[in-house]
């Protein structure tokens, strides 16, 4: 006998998890995966002199400066107008600096910013360093579709009570490597107009702030931020509504209660 085809819509009248449940598991996990990073950045930053470090972080404090250094590579955005330097920070161990110049424009009601990052050494001083922030970034990756694959659970939603399951088998322990990979590149395919647009600016233009940030990319970033922010709003009211939404229903998944 034939085995039963996968019901698609075993998990219709199952109970789905609030937009407070998901945030707050979310901020858990995040907390779990950066903190070891932020303990080794912290540990990096002092035996490097600051030439490895981390610019993400929980406690940051800026001030703003008045004297913008010479000789800044790549060069600042021309007529520069402000500098502010950041501190990430970590129970008062320093885990990267930055140093930011820029230029701030207003015309009518619209403003402009272009701005140009350096990392700061040990002193305060600007220097080419390593960004750990990539490694940080696939850490909560792997970290997220990992338990999704093999528990359906990450830490932070086991402690809220929820769990993500394949709609088609919920009873199953986990979601299918490919449909949790998928469920978090759907995620984020509203940000995905930003970062080609990005993407284009660093292949095709210079390295410097005033090549990058011209006119046009301005007028199509707003097109990008609009698209990002209608994608957003769609997701929340979706979840507040308890629906499955858009990123779930195209993987196949759904986050449910207990």
């Amino acid at each position: 006998m034939d085995a039963p085809a996968p019901n698609i819509g075993a998990t219709t009248e199952l109970a789905r998890a609030g937009f407070w449940r998901r945030l707050l598991s979310l901020i858990i996990d995040l907390v779990i995966v950066m903190l070891p990073f932020q303990i080794l950045a912290a540990a990096l930053f002092a035996t490097t002199d600051g030439r490895i470090q981390m610019e993400s972080g929980f406690f940051s404090v800026c001030q703003n400066g008045r004297t913008i250094p010479q000789g800044l590579e790549p060069p600042p955005p021309h007529d520069s107008n402000f500098m502010r330097v950041c501190r990430v920070s970590l129970f008062g161990a320093t885990t990267g600096a930055v140093l930011t110049v820029g230029r701030v424009t207003k015309e009518g009601t619209t403003t402009t910013t272009v701005s140009q990052g350096y990392m700061l050494d040990i002193n305060g001083k600007p220097i080419k360093g390593t960004s750990i922030d990539g490694l940080v970034q696939l850490g909560l990756l792997a970290y997220l579709v990992g338990m999704i694959w093999k528990t359906g659970r990450t830490w932070g939603a086991r402690a809220v009570g929820i769990r993500v399951v394949d709609r088609s088998d919920p009873q199953r322990r986990g979601v299918p490597l490919l449909k949790a990979v998928l469920r978090y590149i759907a995620m984020f395919l509203g940000a995905a107009p930003g970062l080609l647009l990005l993407a284009f600016q660093h292949a095709t233009k210079g390295p410097t702030a005033d090549e990058l940030f011209t006119p046009s990319f301005f007028q199509v970033s707003m097109v990008a931020l609009l698209v990002g922010t209608v994608w957003m709003v769609v997701l929340i009211v979706q979840i507040a509504r308890k629906t499955d939404p858009v990123y779930d229903r195209l993987a196949g998944t759904a986050v449910l209660k207990g």
